[in-house]
């Protein structure tokens, strides 16, 4: 007996150190995607006020270290890419686990798909691999891959679309070695709560127009699972707040925003039908042609997003509470992140759209006075509400104690309704002009309308500044400026020509 005891005891110490093996070798080879998107989530002990949840237009398209800057609401980005309705069900399940919030915003595109998850299944171990194996994610497995859809239209990486490697992924991941790198044994992790920046310009597709009344018809898999999500919501009494993201639209799109008007009307909660807003500026404000917005234009959705859920739900501001303390320094990590990319760009164009912030002060001086004739320019100049002060333009952010502290009256829905306000509620955003362009508010940006200063014509009409400025940049060249709006810390100093970037500015200058 006591040899059987021995060999069996002998089997389970085997057993235990082969799984731990195992377990070890799964953590070093796995893809760190996943973990680096989710990390801060789980490192938080406090829970977290709003949640956002979506595809990658979500993703590109809000900032929650914006969110906390201008108006202290604690919220973090689990937008992921390709991600259908059911997918975010699921993954909205398993951060549900984790965290207790206030408020759900869930963004709408893919509602009138059929199938579940992305047809890339890498894509899918984005959204799960950091979330540890509890009763939710096996739950979300067994749903997930039960996809009649999906496999009625798609043939390829069936081997790896299994539940297993959903939730153990060492068959997905155990012949990287040849991949591994230094980030494999100490992975960076995302400084922006689980959003992404996308850093380009492009010119939009052309948006679709649809007859007035039409809309996206039957129970698709996508509208099953948005109201899976509301139902659940408010079983837990976490409000929900619906969106669809502006890009340019196709005429599917703009019936799934019709549909889901009428979600949110059955079931009380609030929408925000973003293709009917001319909140974005075409070109300036778009990564790609068809789907997803870079920086400038995600902080124009993020400002709005701000402010209404500030005017229709009872958030509270925890820029002052010592529990959240710590997002002070995640935010001035946020920032270090936000200059570094300056610092990277190589073009003047990509460089003016990142100053599209409210926290930048900028100088900027002009001795090329051809860089006009390039349209993008004086479209990126008009983006900025740049403002001609003697032989400079500058741009003013907010300075300190300017920041939003979300009192302001932008809409009847008072406070913890529901949300039951539509868009019609929401506030303008601050210093963004319209499609057409509409001139602002006096003192909230310029528009093409605009004066730049009084008697002097309007932002197409701006003449360089030669012979104007402080003499710190050469004949051809545009010299900008960077510094905290509200510390007045210098954060960066560049030299373009018509060719690129061409050095830093001299630290005298400022």
């Amino acid at each position: 007996m006591k040899r059987f005891l021995r060999i069996g005891g002998g089997c389970l110490v085997t057993a235990a150190l082969l799984v731990a093996a195992l377990a070890g070798l799964t953590k070093v080879l796995e893809r760190k995607a996943s973990y680096a998107k989710y990390a801060p989530f789980f490192a938080q002990e406090e829970d977290f006020d709003v949640l956002f949840m979506g595809s990658s237009h979500l993703l590109n398209s809000v900032f929650p270290m914006e969110l906390w800057k201008d108006y202290g609401i604690v919220s973090y980005n689990f937008g992921g890419h390709g991600n259908q309705l059911a997918t975010t069900y699921w993954v909205m399940e398993n951060a549900l686990d984790y965290t207790t919030p206030k408020l759900m915003v869930i963004d709408c595109f893919y509602l009138e798909y059929e199938m579940k998850t992305s047809m890339n299944f890498a894509q899918v171990h984005l959204s799960f691999d950091a979330f540890p194996l509890s009763r939710t994610k096996i739950r979300a497995a067994f749903d997930l891959l039960e996809d009649d859809a999906f496999h009625e239209s798609w043939t390829l990486d069936m081997a790896q679309r299994t539940r297993l490697n959903l939730l153990w992924d060492f068959a997905v991941y155990h012949d990287r070695w040849a991949d591994l790198t230094e980030d494999d044994v100490d992975p960076a992790v995302t400084v922006e709560k689980g959003a992404e920046s996308r850093i380009a310009i492009s010119t939009p597709n052309a948006p679709a127009t649809v007859p007035y009344g039409s809309k996206l018809e039957g129970e698709t898999v996508g509208v099953r699972y948005l109201r899976r999500m509301i139902e659940d919501c408010q079983a837990r009494g976490i409000h929900v707040l619906l969106t669809y993201l502006p890009f340019p639209s196709t005429e599917v799109d703009l019936k799934n925003a019709a549909r889901v008007q009428d979600i949110a009307k059955e079931y009380g909660v609030g929408y925000i039908d973003f293709l009917s807003l001319p909140l974005l500026d075409d070109a300036t404000d778009h990564y790609d042609p068809d789907s997803h917005l870079n920086p400038s234009g995600a902080r124009k959705v993020t400002d709005y997003l701000g402010q209404y859920i500030k005017a229709h739900y009872d958030i509270p501001d925890r820029r002052q509470d010592e529990a959240y303390k710590a997002w002070e320094e995640d935010y001035r990590a946020y920032r270090d992140f936000q200059v570094s990319a300056l610092k990277e760009q190589e073009t003047l164009e990509l460089y003016l759209m990142l100053l599209k912030s409210a926290h930048y002060d900028v100088e900027i001086q002009i001795m090329d006075p051809q860089v006009w004739e390039r349209p993008l320019f004086t479209e990126l100049m008009e983006n900025l509400g740049a403002e001609q002060e003697g032989g400079l333009y500058v741009v003013r952010g907010k300075g300190a104690g300017e920041t939003d502290t979300g009192e302001t009256d932008t809409g009847e829905v008072t406070a913890g309704s529901g949300g039951q306000g539509t868009d019609a509620d929401a506030p303008a955003t601050e210093g963004e002009g319209t499609e057409d362009r509409t001139p602002d508010t006096e003192g909230q940006g310029m528009t093409a309308d605009t004066p730049y200063a009084e008697g002097q014509g309007t932002v197409s009409d701006m003449p360089d500044a030669e012979g104007q400025g402080s003499g710190s940049a050469d004949e051809g060249e545009i010299c900008i400026t960077v510094w905290d709006s509200e510390t007045g810390e210098r954060l960066d100093g560049a030299v373009f020509s018509p060719s690129g970037r061409v050095g830093q500015e001299a630290e005298a200058g400022s």
